[in-house]
């Protein structure tokens, strides 16, 4: 289907489900998160550009935000509840983990401005409004995390290189 391959050209129902680009790119960045690496890429916004801080004037990163699009470019949200009990409304996620047939964990990240979360959404209309992002001066994360199917979506949009002050086990 995406990137220029036929999911019907393929001998395998295994190979099918590997076709997804998404797929890749969340891989990549869920690699990226987990390791360092020096390189360069002209792209300041490009999913795969190393290391993870590529993209952040401020340092250490470990955790590079991205958007889900659908076929329409209408990203995927959800409803995510922060550390102090407010819930809001966020297109913005961190990888997790990615398992099975292109299933993915990803925590919910919220856009801030001087720790408010930055309202990205048209009242009512559910639409995106794209000068809300000019007020957007970090990101946190947050307690809600969803599990989804890479091979859902058309595109992907990655935001920046943040430190969330993630701690592995």
């Amino acid at each position: 289907m995406g990137c220029g391959k036929n999911k019907f050209e393929s001998s395998s129902r295994e190979e099918m489900m590997n076709t997804g680009c998404i797929c890749e790119v969340v891989k990549t960045i869920l690699k990226l998160q987990n390791q360092a690496v020096r390189n360069d890429d002209t792209c300041g916004t490009s999913c795969f550009i190393e290391p993870i801080g590529g993209l952040t004037k401020h340092g250490h990163a470990d955790t590079r935000v991205f958007m889900l699009l659908d076929n329409l470019g209408r990203p995927f949200k959800v409803v995510a509840k922060g550390k102090d009990c407010t819930y809001s409304l966020t297109p913005f996620f961190r990888v997790e983990d990615v398992f099975g047939d292109c299933c993915a964990t990803l925590r919910a990240v919220v856009a801030v401005e001087e720790e408010e979360a930055v309202e990205l959404f048209e009242e009512g209309t559910n639409e995106m409004v794209a000068e809300a992002f000019e007020d957007i001066t970090k990101f946190k994360k947050t307690e809600t995390c969803v599990t989804v199917d890479l091979n859902n979506f058309t595109a992907i949009q990655c935001v920046a290189d943040v430190d969330l002050n993630i701690h592995h086990h």
